[in-house]
């Protein structure tokens, strides 16, 4: 039943404590067959941690992992048929590109012929073929990358994991890359985990995002699902930049109250009567004259659109727009209602 649902991986109830600190805690993930899967989320969250344990290089305290079915918590790293691709390369310096694309292979004395043979597909596809006897000191980080991933694809493993490969490349290789390796994963339809701190990178590569913290999942779905619909305050602030505005309100008398400012609830909304956090994106907001007016604090050229920081009501609020028509100490805005999310004051939830 397990390989019909087409499941590479079950991650079932994992938990890693380093002293008495969690930093897993219960953690539950299916992956299946194909699937480019993004771990994000803020710097010592757990998610390199989990790519260890998958991969066999740590151990974990509780939990279970299976591969195509297989409880693989007690095999060897060597024994899991998993490539990781680390984000600082990895590669032996003082062997040649080739040597480094081969080593594995020539670790399970595959015939030499098929060695080259491989060699030469995957250094091809990768566009490194023209680098196979030069040694790693004399390559860009981007070429490092890709012979990393090389070395990967030669492996022809059941699960591909990413520890945060692109993370000490310049911006500009990034986008390069990040391309290369979507292009990549379409064509060999392979399973990967990805893990980053980068919301751009788990946007643009991800069939699904899982968003963890402290060691928990946030959520998981769509990239469109994530933005469009966080579960919770901290997802709604994590995605998008600028990030989410949050800020106190209260539902009274039909009405959405922030202060003095007041909107008015459509026919059919059914909220109780008390307080709220309500979300919306800076995108979101609309300039108007007939709106309520606010102080601006700062302008932010960002060349493709203006980032506008103000206070509503003594609280911070940041609006997004295209086109600014005049720079002044004062702008009036409405609050479409159909763009605000509703979250509980206390739990942070988001209430649908």
């Amino acid at each position: 039943m397990f390989q019909e649902m087409g499941k590479v991986i079950e991650i079932s109830s994992v938990s890693k404590y380093f002293d008495e600190k969690c930093v897993l805690d219960q953690f539950s993930l299916s992956v299946n067959k194909g699937e480019f899967i993004v771990i994000l989320g803020p710097s010592g969250c757990g998610k390199s941690t989990l790519l260890r344990i998958i991969c066999g290089l740590e151990v974990p305290d509780s939990g279970i992992i299976k591969i195509d079915g297989e409880n693989i918590s007690s095999l060897e790293p060597k024994d899991r048929n998993i490539a990781l691709v680390f984000q600082n390369y990895a590669l032996y310096p003082h062997k040649t590109v080739y040597q480094n694309l081969s080593l594995s292979l020539q670790l399970q004395k595959v015939d030499k012929t098929i060695i080259e043979k491989k060699v030469k597909k995957v250094s091809e596809k990768l566009g490194i073929d023209k680098l196979l006897a030069r040694k790693p000191g004399s390559l860009s980080g981007g070429e490092m990358q890709r012979v990393a991933v090389g070395r990967a694809l030669i492996k022809n493993p059941v699960l591909f994991l990413l520890d945060e490969p692109l993370s000490n490349l310049d911006a500009n290789l990034r986008v390069k890359l990040r391309e290369e390796l979507r292009i990549l994963h379409k064509e060999l339809k392979s399973t990967m985990i990805y893990v980053t701190h980068d919301q751009i990178e788990a946007m643009s590569l991800g069939d699904k995002i899982v968003i963890i913290n402290d060691g928990i999942i946030q959520q998981i779905g769509t990239p469109q699902e994530i933005f469009n619909k966080p579960k919770n305050i901290f997802v709604a602030e994590f995605i998008g930049y600028p990030k989410m505005n949050i800020l106190k309100a209260k539902n009274s008398n039909g009405h959405l109250k922030l202060g003095r400012f007041e909107i008015p609830f459509k026919s059919g909304f059914d909220l109780p009567e008390e307080d709220y956090k309500i979300g919306i994106r800076p995108s979101d907001v609309t300039l108007s004259d007939k709106g309520t007016k606010i102080e601006v604090e700062s302008y932010d050229y960002q060349g493709s659109s203006w980032i506008i920081n103000a206070d509503l009501e003594g609280q911070k609020f940041c609006i997004e727009v295209k086109n600014l028509p005049l720079v002044k100490d004062t702008i009036s805005i409405t609050l479409p209602l159909d763009k605000i999310l509703f979250f509980n004051k206390e739990s942070g939830c988001l209430i649908t």
